[in-house]
């Protein structure tokens, strides 16, 4: 029987670098620069082929954007929106075949224009492609492969940084497909900077004692973009509680009072 083929795309960015044979960063995937209006930076990202044979990744530009109505995340073309930095950086590679174990340095240069006059955050990132599967499985007659793209997100700040204003956009209780509880909230930046912001949820009960904190991860958030938070409530018994959602990037809190009935 002839085998039919299947073919899928894994994006990884925002978070820890998992271990796939192939094509790997090993340097992170957020770089954040202070630059001046007419700077000139030089950047770097490492990588490497842990896969037994030979593999080759591709570089592009690609802006992204968590809108804050509609679809949470864009996927957009590089210059696509006024804070974008695709159109100030450049790669020394397009792209590049590395032998099995070899580690390649990839530079990007950012030039930002003396004639900049707006202060704030500036941002795109760099997707690093594998341009061959990684890995190969075959079932019942059809051969899955799967490719792995890296969005690098590249971040300049230009001028004196700012910690910006955040807003709760939105907080309410959702389940998810296997029924369990969790808060969704959305959080807007109507700052000029982005920030790593992260949230805590404070949990009070009848008696106004606090009986539980839940922390939350960290997500960045962009100027005049949002990103969705949540918190798992699946440990919280059955009842009704007060509570504090606390939003901190790093050196002020934004926080709001919500009513949970779980």
């Amino acid at each position: 029987m002839k085998k039919s083929s299947l073919f899928f795309w894994t994006v990884l960015f925002l978070g820890s670098i998992p271990s796939f044979a192939g094509i790997v960063i090993l340097n992170g995937l957020t770089h954040t620069h202070q630059i001046q209006a007419g700077g000139v930076f030089a950047g770097k990202i490492t990588v490497r082929n842990d896969g037994a044979k030979e593999a080759r990744f591709v570089v592009y530009k690609q802006d992204l954007q968590f809108q804050c109505s509609g679809s949470s995340i864009q996927y957009t073309d590089a210059s696509s929106h006024s804070n974008s930095l695709g159109k100030w950086i450049e790669t020394n590679v397009q792209e590049k075949l590395l032998a099995p174990a070899e580690e390649y340095t990839l530079f990007y240069t950012i030039r930002i224009p003396i004639t900049l006059d707006s202060t704030g955050s500036y941002w795109t990132m760099l997707m690093v492609e594998g341009a061959d599967p990684v890995r190969e499985e075959t079932s019942n007659g059809v051969v899955v492969g799967s490719k792995v793209r890296y969005g690098v997100q590249i971040i300049s700040n230009v001028g004196l940084f700012e910690n910006p204003q955040l807003n709760f956009l939105d907080a309410q209780i959702l389940s998810n497909p296997v029924n369990t509880k969790y808060l969704s909230a959305k959080i807007q930046n109507s700052g000029k900077f982005s920030s790593s912001v992260k949230i805590n949820l404070e949990i009070y009960n009848a008696e106004g004692k606090k009986i539980k904190t839940i922390e939350g991860l960290s997500r960045r958030i962009y100027p005049a973009n949002c990103n969705q938070f949540e918190i798992d409530l699946s440990k919280i018994p059955a009842g009704k509680y007060e509570a504090i959602l606390v939003a901190d990037n790093g050196k002020d809190l934004f926080g709001i009072n919500i009513s949970l009935d779980i």
